[in-house]
This record gives structure tokens, sequence and C-alpha cells, in this order.
């Protein structure tokens, strides 16, 4: 598995805005996408970390080149009051409770 964190300032007043634009993306059915999470931090509300997962490397990199993708990441910076601080990197451990 291969993805992505990020840490972004979120504008005041589009939080809303960027669980609608997270939901666009899911509704896509992009191929190897696995999952996503966005956390809040709690001590600094304007902060927000995504993080992305997908299936391989190849899948990830495949959306990061699609056009429709490069559409949602422009939405997404309307959004942030500058460019996500972003760390790709290869998942070596994944738990979940079922």
């Amino acid at each position: 598995m291969f993805g992505t964190i990020a840490r972004m300032r979120v504008k005041k007043g589009m939080e809303r805005r960027l669980d609608e634009l997270s939901k666009k993306f899911e509704s896509r059915h992009v191929d190897g996408w696995m999952s996503t999470n966005i956390y809040r931090a709690k001590d600094d509300p304007g902060e927000y970390w995504i993080s992305v997962v997908f299936r391989d490397e190849s899948s990830y990199k495949k959306n990061a080149d699609d056009p429709v993708q490069g559409q949602w990441f422009r939405d997404l910076m309307s959004l942030l009051e500058s460019e996500p601080e972003w760390h790709d990197g290869e998942v070596v451990h994944t738990a979940h409770t079922h």
C-alpha cells in the first residue's frame, strides 16, 4: 500500500466544503483508492491532517496525474490558506477493528 499524509490549514468557514469535496472524491470510485481519514487538530481547529491510502504506488501516481484529480486539487486549494505540507510513503502497517 502507498499513500500520503498532508497537513493543511482550512480557511475559516470552509470546513463544510472540505467535507463535501472529500465526498466528491470518494464518489468517483478511483481505481486503487482504499481509504481516507481527515483529522481536525484538537488545539487548533483550523489545522487539519488528511491521510489517503492506495493499493500501490502506481495507483497513487495514476490518480495524481489524472486531470480530474487536478481539478479536485484546485478546488481543495480554494478552501485552504496555503499549499498543504505533503508526506508520501509506503504503508508498512495498518490495523482495523471489525
